[in-house]
């Protein structure tokens, strides 16, 4: 979804409609009906008033103006002006505006899911479709903070839009109605709220920017925070928390200085709105009483439906002031969801099945900026063979592993999966046969089973392939010692286990799904010698199942491998199994004496 506004009342109205579509449409139509039986049904007390009082009904004509038309309506129906009668038509017209009240709650509760949903689903879609070069260029924290606190501030919008829709609506009505018992005095007290209302508008601006400022601020924040858990270990145990908790404390004393000037302005405006309405009320009375000669009767019935006006000139500014307060959600989710949108992965539309081949890149280029990573470069993955990268860092060695996994694309030259261009798959499905290794093992903060099946429902045949992949990995022992089997909790980012074991736990989720490709992109270079070994004799038995690329700089995890390249400034200097390169590669050479990769 792509959403885009004007920043006015009818702009913000076209933002809901996209996503709402006419159900909009429908909520304000229920308002307007439920003001029209409420303004009718207030009207009714005149000629109430004028029944007890045993008055004339023609009397009670002139004190409603064009408002006698609801009265000569009554008469038409064959009831007689009397308590009784009236009293009956206020029960049935509040009632009747009671169930249209319930109705319209109700609708809006469901328009409410309807629109949480359609913006949330968005977000997650956008995000899933994002590419992950673009996904690299865009601040994470922004991402967390639109997708947690921006979101909140939009639904704010919605609610506070809503309500100041309802009660403009409502006090529209009452205003024609008003209009219609004493034009005069309608148009006076429009005008002087109309001169009321320009007070505010320079409060409302300085409000939508204070608003914005403060999203800016959510998004530092949450940048700051995510990274205090991520290194948390590092800032503890160096005793630099302190120093990098000055960085976070500072916006937040940022974020709550524009929070209190938009809690002041919103005082300035609470504190004059009644004082002002009752002033120009005032004026517009005697006004009407000393120079225009109105009678009580219409203005009376003026100020019962000029109450319940103002009253609701009242609220619609107060739900303005909130709306304004939190329309930085709006432009922040907005924003997010037309940048990931222009950001979108292109995907071809070959379904992949399976690998029949090889892997090849042909003439390989890529750039980060303006340098270049990969020069140039020829490489053949033959199906179920193991290929090794080696190389200092900065090599190009992770960026041929993402460009085998389809998370980037060259610049230059191609990567062809059995002879077809790799923008010409379905990703989708290409991707689905790729089991992704590295050195930070991704372990979710749930189950054991959980994490090697992906969620996937325990059904026999689920079960079955657990147990399979389990042994596969060699977790048969860590799995029956832990208190609840394999249904024991593994804490955030697998805190409560080892890193082996961890390794082992990625290694079995790809095993599961049952994947074609095999990356490992340093898998083991984080352990200790003993579990390296343990590690490694998992990756051998996988060999000639799985095609598979290892990423390495250790000579143990790559000595069996099928054929090895030798990356240099980006450029292959060699290729060939391991005794081969000893021999033709002075560089592959004394890399292995030294033992540096």
């Amino acid at each position: 979804m792509k959403l885009v506004y004007k920043n006015n009342f009818r702009g913000y109205f076209h933002f809901y409609y996209q996503v709402v579509g006419n159900r909009l449409l429908v909520f304000l139509g229920l308002s307007i009906l439920i003001s029209f039986l409420d303004s009718i049904g207030l009207a009714m007390f005149i000629p109430l008033l004028q029944a007890v009082a045993d008055n004339k009904s023609q009397a009670g004509a002139q004190s409603l103006g064009h408002l006698h038309y609801f009265t000569d309506f009554i008469h038409w129906v064959g009831l007689d002006f009397t308590v009784s009668s009236i009293l009956l038509v206020l029960v049935v017209m509040f009632a009747l505006k009671g169930f249209i009240r319930f109705t319209q709650l109700s609708y809006y509760a469901a328009l409410r899911q309807l629109f949480i949903k359609k913006i949330r689903y968005s977000l997650v879609n956008n995000l899933q479709g994002l590419s992950y070069s673009a996904f690299s260029h865009i601040d994470a924290g922004r991402i967390q903070n639109t997708l947690t606190v921006e979101v909140q501030r939009l639904f704010q919008t919605m609610k506070y839009y809503f309500d100041a829709a309802q009660a403009f609506v409502m006090l529209a009505t009452y205003m024609a109605f008003a209009f219609l018992a004493n034009y005069q005095f309608a148009v006076l007290v429009g005008i002087g709220a109309a001169l009321s209302n320009l007070i505010y508008r320079r409060i409302y601006k300085a409000t939508k920017r204070a608003s914005a400022e403060l999203s800016k601020k959510g998004s530092d924040f949450n940048g700051f925070l995510s990274q205090t858990t991520l290194y948390f270990k590092y800032l503890k145990s160096t005793n630099t928390f302190n120093l990098y908790a000055r960085k976070l404390k500072l916006v937040i004393g940022d974020a709550e200085n524009i929070n209190r000037r938009i809690g002041n302005m919103n005082a300035i405006t609470t504190a004059v709105k009644e004082p002002m309405i009752i002033l120009v009320v005032t004026l517009v009375i005697l006004l009407q009483v000393n120079w225009m000669g109105a009678s009580l009767g219409t203005i009376i019935l003026s100020l019962l439906l000029f109450y319940r006006a103002l009253s609701f000139l009242v609220t619609v500014q107060n739900h303005w002031q909130g709306f304004i307060e939190n329309i930085g959600g709006m432009n922040s989710v907005a924003t997010l969801l037309t940048e990931m949108d222009e950001l979108k992965e292109v995907k071809g539309s070959t379904v992949f099945h399976k690998l029949r081949n090889q892997i090849s890149f042909r003439n390989v280029v890529f750039c980060y900026d303006d340098k270049a990573v990969l020069d140039g470069i020829d490489i053949v993955i033959p199906k179920k063979h193991t290929v090794a990268l080696v190389g200092e860092s900065g090599a190009g060695k992770t960026t041929v592993a993402n460009m085998v996994a389809g998370l980037i694309t060259p610049v230059g030259g191609e990567v062809l999966i059995d002879g077809v261009p790799m923008q010409q798959l379905d990703l989708d499905t290409y991707r689905s046969n790729i089991g992704y290794i590295s050195q930070e093992s991704v372990i979710f903060n749930d189950t054991i089973f959980n994490n090697i099946t992906f969620w996937a429902d325990p059904t026999p045949a689920n079960l079955q392939r657990f147990e399979e992949v389990v042994e596969m990995a060699h977790l048969q022992e860590f799995v029956a010692a832990q208190p609840n089997g394999r249904d024991s909790r593994l804490g955030d980012n697998g805190i409560l286990i080892s890193g082996g074991q961890k390794q082992r736990i990625s290694i079995a989720r790809e095993l599961f799904k049952n994947t074609q490709v095999l990356i490992f992109d340093e898998a083991t270079s984080a352990l200790d010698s003993e579990t390296e070994r343990i590690i490694q004799e998992n990756i051998e038995k996988l060999y000639g199942n799985f095609t598979m690329v290892l990423i390495a700089h250790r000579l143990s995890t790559i000595k069996r491998a099928d054929t090895i390249y030798l990356l240099e400034q980006g450029k292959v200097s060699a290729s060939g199994t391991f005794e081969e390169m000893i021999h033709k590669s002075t560089r592959f050479k004394k890399l292995v004496s030294l033992q540096a990769f």
